[in-house]
């Protein structure tokens, strides 16, 4: 998919999925369908920092489809998710098409200890509340862990300034945070995860490199296969 237009990156979407199974394997009528995009701070689509809004609003479409609630997430690195959404041009999509926006501010301590070494990660409460978890990342370069992609996004399910005390207890080794990232990831465990390829980043990743052409939306049951693939492709 090498453009933007919200035609084009619907077709593409539909294509996508359609190959691991169609999007009726993911949602049922009535599934509360969380859809967790990559909203680190409030930048235009144009600088390929978030989400793009044509993702966001194709897949609020196909969910809609299967006869789904869908609504968005995130809790942001800087500001909150409403105005980052605002920014970023997802806020006029998601007025448009009746889907709220919910902030992550009420942290959980997850029900099943999952994680091998971080036990003790507290999640927002919206990840236990949904039926369905759709993870939205962004394909780019980060500083600190090289690449943020399916697995990475993951960590925005972690409520406000918890994740500033999670980057420095886990921050000085990468390996650690590494290990943090896929606890999150086998605590959440996303339905469905796609990556807006379309245009990323590279460079001085993850806010401040510059954009890229790559023409690429990929779809996975599993995050870490996603990103696996990703790094081959690379």
């Amino acid at each position: 998919c090498q453009t933007y237009d919200e035609m084009e990156v619907l077709k593409a979407l539909r294509r996508s999925i359609d190959l691991i199974g169609g999007i009726n394997s993911f949602v049922k009528r009535g599934d509360r369908v969380l859809l967790k995009p990559n909203l680190l701070y409030g930048k235009s689509p144009e600088k390929a920092v978030t989400t793009h809004p044509s993702i966001v609003k194709g897949i609020i479409q196909m969910v809609r489809e299967e006869g789904g609630f869908p609504f968005l997430g995130d809790s942001p690195g800087l500001g909150s998710a409403l105005r980052v959404s605002e920014k970023s041009g997802i806020k006029r999509v998601t007025d448009a098409m009746n889907c709220p926006i919910v902030e992550f501010n009420r942290p959980v301590l997850p029900p099943e200890r999952k994680g091998r070494i971080f036990k003790n990660i507290e999640i927002d409460q919206a990840i236990f509340e949904a039926d369905v978890i759709i993870n939205l990342p962004k394909w780019k370069t980060h500083a600190q862990m090289l690449l943020t992609l399916g697995v990475k996004n993951l960590f925005g399910c972690v409520p406000g300034p918890r994740k500033a005390l999670w980057h420095l207890k886990a921050g000085e080794d990468h390996k650690i945070f590494a290990q943090m990232l896929v606890d999150i990831y086998q605590m959440i465990q996303p339905s469905l995860t796609i990556l807006d390829g379309i245009i990323g980043m590279e460079g001085n990743g993850p806010g401040s490199g510059d954009p890229i052409l790559l023409g690429l939306i990929l779809a996975s049951d599993d995050p870490l296969s996603l990103d696996q693939i990703v790094c081959d492709l690379l």
